[in-house]
């Protein structure tokens, strides 16, 4: 019996050992053969009926080598969430009800169709469920063959390895034909998608690390699915993309995505995050650095542990952030990593999260939002980072975001029109604050809408102004002084006018202004404009009032007229108060000036139209003596008060009033900061003496001081005096020989001075910048006693416009003006230039605008030339000929010129220009223009199109490698009834990005903003590659867009056309046959 129980128990223990050695029998030989043991933590070996980023489907003769390679490359080093079945399969069995759910939860199946790949039943059965799900239309599941060691049409033709394992799993199944038939048409199926082929001499490490890369981006585009409250974010999210695209792929790229609270940086930056986070081996997002930095004592620390445990799993211990960096430059420099670094606002944030680009591996990026960009670019050379700023919402996307919000609908209720109207212009497109407005006043009536957009105007939303605040309060105190100053009075003016004015107030605007753009909070508009968010600047305001609600006497700054006339008629006024701006006063709202006794520390003062219609005493007034500058259009009194010291004043401005003298004190002190006097249009001034006063005097302007008469010899105490302007000062008679002092003169301003007859003997000037400028009445002294005689020869720019200079007024020596660089002849009457203009060998412009008897500009211009400027010369028929020899410029307009077109052609001229130009270019950097009338775009462009104003045309590889030169434009105008000349560009774009040097504008003159165009016209622009370049462009192909912008609605465009000009382009106009250049 022991001998029985033996033998049975052998048997027993022989069939379990049979069982599992020979599983290949009684399981799924894929399965058998899986390299890997993943346990129940494992990403990949979760509950099936999750959802997955990739299902594998594959044999078990690739499961040890190729597919576990890929397995490896797609979920832990890529992040790409893959399904990877290890549990055991009985034969016989279907295919359980997990895997079903894994597959129809991925976004995309991999098969890897290796040569028993079809043998297996399972597999086939997988590859049924997967193409169902391929050709279903809610699941749209991606499918990507890789036809391991198998040709795609062996399958088609029925034969080969991978035929001959499906033809021995049919021979298994003969009762079932419908069960071989779906998978028999699912394998032909696969034969047909476009795959991916691993062959004999096929890398597989590189294969498999570019298949990621193709699964990532197959990946991407359904992956955000972006919540309908996130309005704008499609075009916004693509804008980041292709800002960072703009970088090599494999470079290490610090995106800096920047702009003032409020505006979506974060969420931006979330939704980039989602979206690309396939495409890397780990991604860490690691949200509110600053607030984190702030509260915790070790928040640096906890950041730094944080990224490490996103990217390299488990737990890091940091004692310090410089061990910190440590870890974090050693352990992540081999991986290609996404980090976001969400609101930083300190450099040394950067320095322990990011530092250098080495710390990470290739093609890693790390997104930084912030409210200054200027961290950036303290932190990292400029071709390491990236600023792309968020712009705030279109009226359509803000009335969208609003409605969500307010109304939970896409459309708002038309009964609130007048109301959401108002909510979404003080929104000024911020999407904060039409977020935290319309969940606020959702549900209410229409009076408690009003009720509140009423209270805004007074107080507004403290959820709204305490996240624009953060910005302000991480300010230096000379950047708070900038900010409140342009929030409360200068938004919108011109930067050079604040820039003055902060310096005045000693406030550093150049690096003060700076900072405030780099943080956000200002930008400066194509025309200059410093301008600030409605919404910053309702913050800065309401920083000022809160000091003190009722009483406007105690705040710092005073905007409001209504404020101001409280504060000075009820003497409410403190040292509180800095800076006082009003320009639009009401004469009888005013009672005293006494209000100013007790605010002694304005250091600002700018009031407009108070023109008194009483005699006052100055003595009996007050004016803050702390006053760095003052300006009061239309100052009441004859005299400053006597009591009116300011020896910290820079600047005076008392034009348009009834000053007649400055000070009526003979125990006035010197004011040694004093640099700029205005008083112009002051009628009441006959004198004007005193300047021991204000010895360190810069800037002296007197235009339209009608009845001043003289100018006291001690002017010649003004020994930093640059400018002197005295225009329409129609009877001063003379000025006093002790202007031989100014020996820092350089500009003389005597335009329509009328009664002044000559200069004293010597002007005395020792500098090299004497600028002078309608000398009308003197000019025929001048010229007639010889201009060598002048003392002129230091002379560097003259206008001589609007002097009724006929030909014989023209001197004879204009020669010996040997260091003239601008000359302004316009509106003469002269008819052509004399010989000895050829003397002028440093002169660069030469303006004759609206010359009507010009004929011809002579023949000996001096080849020093660069701007010719003939407007309007309606009898011009001559210049071409001359430029021949010696002219090369590379500004010329000859707008209205038809009679010059006329005789020499506009193409003719046009081309011949810019061959001249070309041929030897003043500055190899400098651009070409020239403008004249043409209806037609000359022959010689390669490129044209009628009716348009913008054409596009290919760039092939290595476009600008093979001796490329420049861009060549030109566009054709039509007449639309006088067309005014407006802030023309062409707008040039490579593959639907900016080509990196914005828009080019029309040159503008004196005068551009007034000028016409009165027929059809030609603008030929040249753009030569030593400036406009950059070394990535022969990367660069696909391509390149020119659009010829105008701000006119108006406005038709003839034609339009571009050449890629070429060092044999320059040849052939040098090849034109010399007959175009005959002369007369």
């Amino acid at each position: 019996m022991k001998a029985i129980a033996y033998i049975g128990v052998t048997a027993i223990l022989y069939t379990v050992y049979k069982y599992f050695s020979d599983g290949a029998r009684h399981r799924d030989p894929r399965r058998s053969e899986r390299p890997l043991s993943l346990d129940a933590s494992s990403p990949s070996s979760s509950n099936p009926q999750d959802n997955y980023q990739v299902f594998l489907s594959f044999r078990g003769e690739t499961g040890k080598t190729f597919t576990s390679h890929l397995y490896e490359a797609l979920d832990p080093q890529a992040g790409i969430y893959t399904f990877l079945d290890v549990k055991r399969l009985e034969r016989g069995e279907d295919i359980s009800p997990g895997l079903d759910k894994a597959i129809e939860g991925s976004r995309c199946a991999v098969v890897v169709l290796s040569g028993n790949y079809a043998s297996s039943r399972w597999c086939m059965d997988e590859l049924v469920h997967i193409l169902q799900c391929r050709n279903d239309s809610k699941i749209k599941q991606i499918v990507l063959p890789i036809f391991y060691h198998v040709n795609p049409d062996d399958i088609l033709k029925q034969k080969g390895r991978i035929w001959e394992g499906f033809q021995s799993l049919k021979r298994e199944f003969p009762n079932n034909e419908e069960k071989v038939r779906s998978w028999r048409d699912a394998l032909i199926q696969l034969a047909n998608v476009a795959g991916h082929h691993v062959h004999d001499g096929t890398n597989e490490a590189l294969f498999i690390e570019d298949f990621v890369k193709v699964v990532s981006s197959k990946l991407v585009a359904p992956l955000l699915n972006i919540s309908k409250d996130l309005v704008g974010m499609d075009s916004r999210l693509k804008e980041l993309k292709q800002c960072v695209s703009r970088s090599p792929f494999e470079d290490v790229r610090f995106i800096g995505i920047c702009g003032f609270g409020g505006l979506g940086k974060t969420t931006l930056a979330r939704a980039y995050f989602k979206e690309m986070s396939c495409q890397f081996q780990a991604c860490s997002f690691l949200a509110n650095v600053r607030e984190v930095c702030e509260k915790e004592h070790d928040g640096l620390v906890r950041l730094q542990k944080q990224l490490l445990t996103d990217i390299l799993k488990g737990e890091h211990t940091i004692h310090n952030v410089f061990e910190g960096k440590g870890m974090v430059s050693t352990r992540l420099c081999r991986k290609k990593i996404l980090v976001v670094l969400d609101d930083v606002d300190q450099l040394n944030q950067l320095e322990g999260l990011a530092e250098e680009n080495n710390w990470f591996g290739c093609g890693s990026q790390i997104i930084v939002t912030t409210r200054d960009e200027s961290l950036l670019k303290s932190m990292y050379e400029k071709k390491e980072y990236i600023i792309h700023k968020v712009d705030k919402l279109n009226y359509n996307e803000a009335l969208h975001l609003f409605s969500l919000k307010a109304f939970k609908s896409e459309c708002p209720l038309e009964d609130y029109r007048d109301l959401f109207t108002a909510v979404i212009e003080y929104a000024s497109g911020l999407p904060l604050a039409l977020v935290v407005l319309g969940s606020f006043l959702r549900g209410k009536t229409r009076d408690e809408w009003k009720s509140a957009l009423d209270r805004l105007k007074e107080y507004p939303e403290k959820a709204i102004m305490g996240v624009l605040r953060i910005s302000f309060d991480g300010l230096g105190e000379t950047e708070k002084n900038i900010f409140l100053d342009i929030a409360c009075f200068f938004n919108g003016s011109h930067k050079d006018y604040v820039m003055n004015i902060m310096d005045r107030c000693g406030f550093f605007p150049e690096i003060g202004i700076r900072s405030l753009v780099d943080k956000s909070l200002l930008h400066m508009d194509d025309d200059s404009q410093l301008r600030m968010h409605d919404l910053l600047e309702e913050m800065g305001k309401e920083i000022v009032r809160e000091k003190s609600r009722d009483e406007p006497g105690r705040r710092s700054r005073v905007w409001l007229t209504d404020d101001f006339y409280h504060v000075l008629n009820n003497d409410t006024g403190t040292k509180e108060v800095e800076a006082i701006v009003c320009r639009h006063m009401k004469v009888e709202n005013i009672s005293t000036l006494r209000g100013f006794s007790n605010m002694k520390k304005v250091r600002l003062l700018i009031v407009r139209a108070m023109d008194f219609k009483i005699d006052r005493c100055p003595d009996n007034e007050y004016l803050p003596n702390e006053l760095r500058l003052l300006e009061w259009y239309g100052f009441p009194f004859k005299s400053l008060p006597r009591s009116f010291q300011p020896h910290r004043l820079v600047e005076l401005i008392l034009n348009h009033g009834k000053i007649e003298r400055l000070w009526d004190n003979p125990m006035m002190k010197p004011l040694y900061n004093l640099k700029s006097i205005d008083l112009s249009s002051s009628k009441q001034i006959r004198k004007m003496e005193n300047f021991n006063l204000f010895p360190n005097l810069e800037t002296l302007n007197l235009d339209w001081c009608d009845h001043l008469e003289e100018i006291d010899p001690s002017i010649k105490y003004l020994k930093k005096l640059t400018l002197l302007s005295l225009n329409y000062c129609k009877r001063l008679k003379s000025l006093p020989t002790s202007i031989s002092g100014l020996e820092s003169l350089e500009v003389l301003e005597l335009y329509e001075c009328s009664s002044l007859k000559s200069l004293p003997e010597s002007i005395g000037v020792s500098g090299d910048k004497l600028q002078s400028h309608g000398w009308k009445n003197i000019w025929n002294t001048i010229g007639g006693n010889g201009l060598s005689s002048a003392g002129l020869s230091s002379l560097k720019k003259l206008d001589l416009s609007c002097c009724h200079l006929d030909q014989d007024e023209l001197p004879y020596d204009f020669g010996c003006l040997v260091s003239l660089e601008y000359l302004n002849l316009g509106e003469n009457y002269f008819f052509i230039l004399p010989e000895c203009f050829n003397r002028l060998s440093k002169l660069k412009d030469l303006h004759l605008s609206y010359c009507y008897f010009l004929i011809s500009l002579g023949r000996q211009l001096p080849d020093s030339l660069e701007c010719v400027m003939v407007n309007d010369c309606e009898r011009l028929s001559f210049i071409l000929d001359p430029l021949r020899r010696c002219l090369r410029c590379s500004t010329i307009f000859c707008i209205n010129c038809f009679a010059l077109v006329e005789r020499e052609g506009s193409e003719r001229m046009s081309i011949t220009s810019l061959r001249r130009y070309l041929q030897n270019p003043p500055k190899p950097s400098k651009r070409f223009d020239i403008v004249l009338p043409g209806n037609e775009i000359p022959s010689w462009f390669t490129h044209r199109v009628k009716g348009s104003s913008s054409i596009s045309l290919p760039l092939h590889p290595n476009w600008c490698a093979n001796r490329w030169m420049g861009f060549a434009l030109s566009v054709c105008f039509f007449d639309t009834d006088s067309l005014i000349v407006k802030n023309w560009f062409w707008e040039i774009k490579i593959n639907q990005e900016d080509w990196g040097f914005g828009h080019v504008h029309l040159v503008r003159w004196e005068g551009w903003s007034k000028h016409s165009f009165n027929g059809d016209h030609i603008w030929l622009l040249y753009l030569p590659c030593d400036a406009y370049f950059h070394s990535e462009w022969h990367k660069k192909s696909g391509r390149i867009q020119f659009s010829f912008k105008s701000p006119g609605e108006n406005e038709e465009f003839i034609q339009c056309g571009v050449r890629l000009v070429y060092e044999k382009d320059i040849e052939e106009l040098n090849c034109l046959p010399a007959e175009d250049e005959d002369e007369d």
